[in-house]
């Protein structure tokens, strides 16, 4: 029955309905016209017989007497009977006597009846009678006189039956249409309501969620679109519901969008704000650090020092760890000497170890054609500091062991493994893998006996797992803990290693001053401290329009420009950008520019870029670093065009 299943609902339900009806039409009407049929055959049967069992007797005496004429008068009469074609006498010895046909141009097919011609006895009350009674054996001999045959043509009969059929056919006909009609009215009236309610369904899933069907049937198909309408209501209340979701959770992400940016921008001016006082009272260490000073003077100048780092440390963790909230988390690809980075990564703690009593152990192991290596130098010393830091801040004797091994493991590629173990108060082995959480620690009262933000694991893993590698840990409470960390490394090549030569750091007698563009007071004159002690002339500008007079007024002027990007009246990347537009238009060299900023953002240090400065100085500022900077540009024989 798989042609039930295919076309639509409205061609299967008449199909469906007139199927029966036919099948049971053909099946009545065929049985009843071939009965009908029958009974006019029979009737053709009866009759022609009858005819000839009728001229039989009549024609006894016109066969016995041989009187052929009263013969042909009875066969006349015969033959005025419908249908009789033609009538033929036999005598006994089956010899034609008489034969009368009807005068017809119809040829059709004859149908022969025959009856025999017998002598009839007539009954008499006494054989006396009789005058020649014949034996018993002759008797029936002496009977048959011959036989009459009667030729019917059927063309009637075959008539009356055409006419049963056309009748029969007209009947089921008109039956069939009737059943056709009723069952179009029958489907229109279930596939119409259907139709309707697929309609509504499609216009549902295109979101017109107002649509409704009109209800006109209390049955199935009825409940049917009241359940279809049901289901509407629901999806219109269900995005009306969605929608006031949906401009909710607009409305929270538009809300932490600007709390991000918010929390970034207090970041940038609390890192502004704190780094700016920071680089005095740096600077200012630094150089008293120059002067004479007694053994107690300068524990008093160290220990400050180191005071400042450690909080200089708290701030860049804070920044480290917003940059990899954000995603802008960044790795170079810069060549450097892999076991000087150890050694002077550790040699910083040093001093710290002797005072605290400990023992400071560093094993480098590896082949010295690998020493000069491709990463990130600044990320891998972050993570060794973080990890030695916190070994010393939680280990109260003993030792600290480094061990870092190198090897090839391609041409072009080798691993680095370096493990930090200490014999301090240990982890939990349950709390271990939880440190590396943020803002984690062992306890709570770890951040009171020790201090710190829980922030430098996390910072750390991040790291190592940035560049490739990764950072794990095994402890026992009470034993001390081992931190190793492993990160792939390229090997230093001849492509990369051509790096431009670098002046040493030689920078006394300075044949043209430094332009020191700063509004800080206090930074004016810890960097001025620092050039004078290193033999440089420095003009100092407080404002970017001073900055630009003083730069405009000739082409070499300066031997280098420090350039803070913060001014009262615009930034120095404006100002930058406004000094590097006029020298193109007087076809002059510009200056070399180096930004001072209490910014430490990697956007800052490619707006920079962008800007043409040609190198960063993050505050607060080193006095090596900003030497190493100046020298850099100040014996640089070639400068780049602004």
């Amino acid at each position: 029955m798989s042609f039930l299943q295919r076309g639509t609902i409205y061609s299967r339900l008449i199909l469906i309905a007139t199927l029966p009806a036919l099948l049971m039409g053909v099946v009545g009407f065929t049985f009843f016209t071939t009965a009908r049929l029958d009974d006019v055959n029979r009737e053709l049967q009866v009759t022609g017989q009858l005819i000839a069992d009728q001229l039989a007797p009549a024609a006894e005496y016109g066969v016995i007497s041989g009187n052929l004429s009263t013969l042909e008068n009875l066969v006349k009469g015969a033959l005025n009977v419908p249908h009789v074609r033609y009538v033929q006498v036999y005598d006994r010895a089956g010899n034609p006597l008489l034969r009368l046909d009807r005068s017809n141009d119809e040829e059709d097919e004859l149908l022969v009846f025959m009856a025999d011609i017998t002598r009839q006895r007539i009954p008499l009350q006494s054989d006396l009678f009789l005058l020649d009674v014949p034996t018993a054996a002759r008797d029936d001999q002496q009977r048959y006189l011959g036989q009459v045959h009667v030729g019917l043509g059927n063309a009637a009969f075959i008539e009356r039956q055409q006419g049963i059929l056309l009748k029969t056919l007209v009947l089921a006909a008109l039956v069939l249409v009737a059943t056709l009609v009723l069952a179009i009215r029958l489907a229109k009236a279930l596939a119409d309501p259907m139709e309707r309610m697929g309609q509504a369904i499609s216009q549902l899933q295109q979101g017109q969620l107002d649509t409704r069907l009109e209800v006109r049937d209390e049955h199935e198909i009825g409940h049917l679109m009241h359940n279809i309408n049901s289901l509407a209501t629901t999806l219109e209340r269900a995005e009306s519901q969605q929608q006031r979701a949906m401009q909710e959770l607009v409305a929270a992400r538009e809300g932490a969008e600007s709390a991000n940016r918010a929390k970034s921008e207090f970041l940038a001016m609390m890192s502004h704000e704190l780094r700016t006082p920071m680089n005095g009272v740096l600077g200012m260490l630094q150089l008293l650090e120059t002067t004479e000073l007694n053994n107690e003077q300068s524990e008093y100048v160290h220990v400050a020092g180191e005071s400042t780092d450690h909080l200089l440390k708290v701030i860049n963790d804070i920044l480290d760890f917003s940059r990899i909230e954000r995603g802008a988390l960044e790795i170079e690809e810069i060549p450097f000497n892999l076991p000087q980075l150890i050694s002077s990564s550790i040699n910083v703690f040093e001093h710290t170890a002797q005072q605290k009593g400990l023992k400071l152990v560093c094993n480098l192991t590896g082949r010295e054609v690998c020493e000069e290596v491709v990463g990130d130098p600044t990320r891998i010393r972050q993570i060794l500091v973080n990890l030695v830091g916190n070994a010393l801040k939680f280990t109260e004797q003993g030792q600290i062991a480094v061990n870092a091994s190198w090897q090839l493991t391609s041409t072009d590629e080798l691993s680095l493994e370096c493990e930090v173990s200490d014999t301090g108060i240990g982890i939990a082995p349950d709390r271990l893998e939880s440190m590396f959480d943020a803002f984690q620690q062992a306890d709570s009262s770890t951040s009171r006996r020790f201090g710190g933000t829980g922030l430098g694991l996390s910072i750390a893993r991040t790291f190592a797992r940035k560049m490739g590698g990764d950072l794990t840990a095994r402890s026992h409470e009470g034993q001390g803990s081992t931190f190793v960390f492993s990160i792939p490394l390229r090997a230093k090549t001849a492509s990369n290693s051509s790096q431009p030569h670098e002046p040493p750091v030689q920078t006394h007698g300075a044949p043209q001053p430094v332009l020191l563009v700063e509004d800080n007071p206090v930074n004016q004159m810890v960097i001025e401290g620092m050039l004078k002690q290193a033999d440089i002339r420095v003009d100092i500008a407080a404002t970017g329009e001073q900055a630009l007079q003083l730069l405009c007024e000739r082409a070499d002027r300066y031997a280098a420009i420090l350039m803070d990007i913060q001014l009262p009246d615009m930034d120095g990347l404006e100002a930058c950008r406004r000094y590097h537009a006029h020298c193109n238009e007087q076809s002059w060299t510009a200056t070399p520019c180096v930004a001072l900023t209490a910014s430490a953002f990697d956007v800052d240090r490619r707006d920079c870029e962008a800007a043409g400065m040609q190198d960063f100085l993050s505050k607060p500022v080193n006095r090596q670093a900003l030497l190493h900077a100046l020298a850099r540009w100040m014996h640089a024989t070639d400068h780049q065009p602004g």
